[in-house]
């Protein structure tokens, strides 16, 4: 029996020498002293003895016995040889009595690497065991600016709370979001524990105090809930071939994971669990795609081709019922009055082949009203805030049969199409007019979230206030920090140029909006920017009318769209005071029309950051994915990017989500 199972193990290692050959592999195991060679280590920790999964057992520790296994850990010599007689006996031992001693491993950035113990390995993977009892001794990495160091701190953090080795990422900050699905209390950052695995407090993320306790492990419950999870998704994934995607198991996890939300998934049978992979394959194929969102800037040809089924007149009945949902009264808040336009923009336009209606909520409460809005027969849902995202993804994969689309800009989901506006553009701009408007070359700016697109809208002003205005500062300052006023801050530096918000409440008579001049503590506006959503929404709303929907998808198989207008759609403008120098307005104009036409870039080399590093070189411009995820500022702004934990706490949630730094990371210079 034996032999015969011998014979089979070998005829496996041999098909996977092979395929490793052709597919430029190398054949057999790996050698950590190979992968050693030429680098310094930090020295190394026992561990102690406990189950280790065998999946992520790597290779080999010496290089004697590698040329005997194949590169999955089954046999190569013939069954003749001593190796295939010990090897034999080793299995009808194991047969009998398992596995019965502890092999040897060194573990070397979340791979394990066998000194003792190479046959148990192999019989016990033949034998289709998950795990092998094993004596660990870590080795510790010392190369401290690589990603895969900063990957494996954050590893042995995520090991430290859950107890779970088996999952592996492959970008910096992934085991941190994996946290957040399972666990609320989990921490800001993964900086507080040595690679001995010894903890040092963490800050979790309710905002706490410095001395606040370390963050408890979990529970034997919600660890043996994941780790199942986890089984079954890499048993389904794996059995689809998700290996062939360039992206780790783990990878592919988290974006199952946060999809559907750890409360969605824990307690779903085997049975369940795969069909809701199955369900949004299609994202981990987008996951994969290095350019994985393809940002549309203008309308498309195919989003105006009619479909032949459509090619009749509107009837009188509504054919399209239109729902929009709001973080706050349109009232109170110019974020949403600006798409209570829009919406109003769709009544005017469409008349009777259209219905709207709107829903207020927090984005607690979204799923809830989106399901509301779908009970009431809304088809095509607007959900127009970035604290929606999460809840608006969930219920695009819960109802394929909605139209469902998110107002933000870095969603890379292919099932949630998302839309904003280019305001960068507007900020340029109104950063010339501040430029050319400046007594004294100080110039504030007031943002709101360390979000992305923000760094984008700050360094887009200051490099519009360089362009007319070498000498010039901008003094960079947030309405969102604790303790803080940025007025103060500008009165004690004697700035009186400001540009804050981009727009008032239709209920408040403020005027501190745009960009103004404070005349004893009297703003008067100069400009401001306008966010002119009714174009994206009548191209969006037409697009479906004439069964055009579908197109830009379509055309774009493996990847997430996202809507991303400007000045050549006419969705971004800027209204400037009359009063502005007659030189100021035709210079203006002259740029707009430019923009308008895509004949100007904001971002154009060369551009300087705050420590001098040349972020754009000369005759070089920036991509749009490069401008949204843009995380510097140039070298004519004072002031810093926040960290979330430095904002108010009714704003950290939102910031959490879509910050642009780490966690307990700031950026720039005081």
């Amino acid at each position: 029996m034996a032999m015969q199972d011998y014979i089979k193990a070998q005829k496996l290692g041999e098909r996977q020498h092979y395929l490793a050959g052709t597919g430029g592999s190398y054949p057999y195991l790996p050698t950590l002293e190979d992968i050693l060679r030429g680098r310094e280590t930090g020295g190394r920790i026992p561990l102690g003895q406990f189950e280790i999964p065998i999946s992520m057992i790597a290779g080999t520790a010496q290089a004697e016995r590698t040329n005997a296994f194949s590169c999955g850990f089954m046999p190569l010599l013939e069954y003749e040889t001593e190796f295939g007689s010990k090897w034999s006996a080793l299995y009808d031992s194991v047969q009998e009595v398992g596995v019965n001693e502890p092999i040897i491993v060194y573990e070397y950035l979340q791979k394990f690497y066998v000194v003792e113990g190479n046959k148990r390995v192999s019989v016990s993977k033949y034998n289709g065991a998950v795990s092998i009892l094993a004596s660990v001794t870590r080795i510790l990495p010392k190369d401290l600016d690589s990603p895969d160091y900063r990957i494996y701190k954050e590893f042995i953090d995520f090991y430290r709370i859950t107890g779970i080795y088996e999952i592996q990422m492959n970008q910096p900050g992934e085991f941190q979001r994996l946290l957040r699905v399972f666990d609320p209390q989990e921490p800001e950052s993964f900086t507080s524990s040595d690679l001995t695995g010894n903890s040092t407090k963490l800050r979790t993320a309710e905002p706490q105090e410095a001395d606040a306790p370390p963050t408890e492990p979990w529970d034997d419950d919600l660890r043996r809930d994941v780790k199942f999870l986890y089984s079954i998704f890499e048993e389904h994934y794996l059995s689809r071939n998700g290996q062939r995607l360039p992206i780790s198991t783990g990878d592919a996890f988290l974006r199952f994971a946060e999809i559907y939300g750890a409360d969605r998934l824990i307690g779903l049978t085997a049975l369940e669990l795969r069909k809701r992979i199955d369900r949004i394959w299609t994202e981990f194929r987008v996951l994969a795609e290095k350019k994985p969102v393809e940002r549309i800037l203008d309308p498309t040809a195919a989003s105006k081709k009619m479909s032949f089924s459509k090619m009749i007149s509107f009837t009188a009945a509504p054919v399209l019922h239109i729902a929009f949902i709001y973080p706050k009264d349109p009232d109170k808040s110019a974020w949403v009055y600006n798409h209570e336009l829009g919406k109003r923009h769709l009544d005017d336009t469409f008349g009777s082949a259209i219905t709207t209606a709107s829903y207020i909520c927090e984005p607690e409460e979204a799923e809830e009203k989106i399901e509301e809005a779908i009970t009431g027969g809304h088809t095509m849902i607007f959900t127009t805030s970035p604290t929606f995202h999460a809840a608006s993804m969930r219920m695009a994969v819960a109802h394929p049969e909605i139209i469902l689309l998110n107002c933000s800009m870095n969603n890379s989901y292919k099932q949630l199409r998302t839309y904003y506006l280019r305001i960068y553009e507007a900020k340029f701009i109104t950063g010339m007019i501040a430029g050319s408007m400046t007594g004294n070359n100080r110039v504030g700016y007031i943002a709101d979230y360390p979000v992305y697109g923000t760094p984008a809208s700050i360094g887009a002003f200051a490099l519009g206030v360089k362009l007319v205005n070498p000498l010039a500062m901008v003094y960079l300052d947030w309405n969102t920090l604790k303790d803080h006023d940025p007025a103060v801050f500008f009165r004690q530096k004697e700035i009186s140029l400001i540009s804050d918000r981009d727009i008032s409440a239709p209920r408040n008579a403020d005027t501190d909006f745009g960009l103004y001049r404070n005349f004893d503590g009297e703003p008067f506006r100069l400009a401001a920017p306008l966010w002119n959503w009714n174009s994206l929404y009548e191209s969006l709303v037409r697009s479906v009318l004439i069964g055009a929907w579908n197109n830009d998808s379509a055309a774009n198989a493996t990847h997430a769209l996202n809507y991303y207008w400007g000045m050549s759609s006419g969705a971004i403008d800027v209204a400037c005071s009359s009063k502005l120098p007659i030189g100021t307005q035709k210079l203006v104009g002259l740029v707009q029309q430019q923009m308008t036409r895509n004949d100007f870039d904001p971002f154009s080399g060369p551009v300087y950051d705050q420590n001098g590093k040349c972020r754009i070189d000369r005759g070089k411009t920036l991509t749009a994915d490069q401008i949204v995820a843009i995380d510097w500022l140039p070298d004519n702004v004072i002031g810093r990017l926040p960290a979330v934990s430095e904002l108010q706490p009714q704003y950290q949630e939102f910031a959490k989500w879509n910050s642009i730094l780490p966690q307990d990371g700031s950026s720039g210079a005081v």
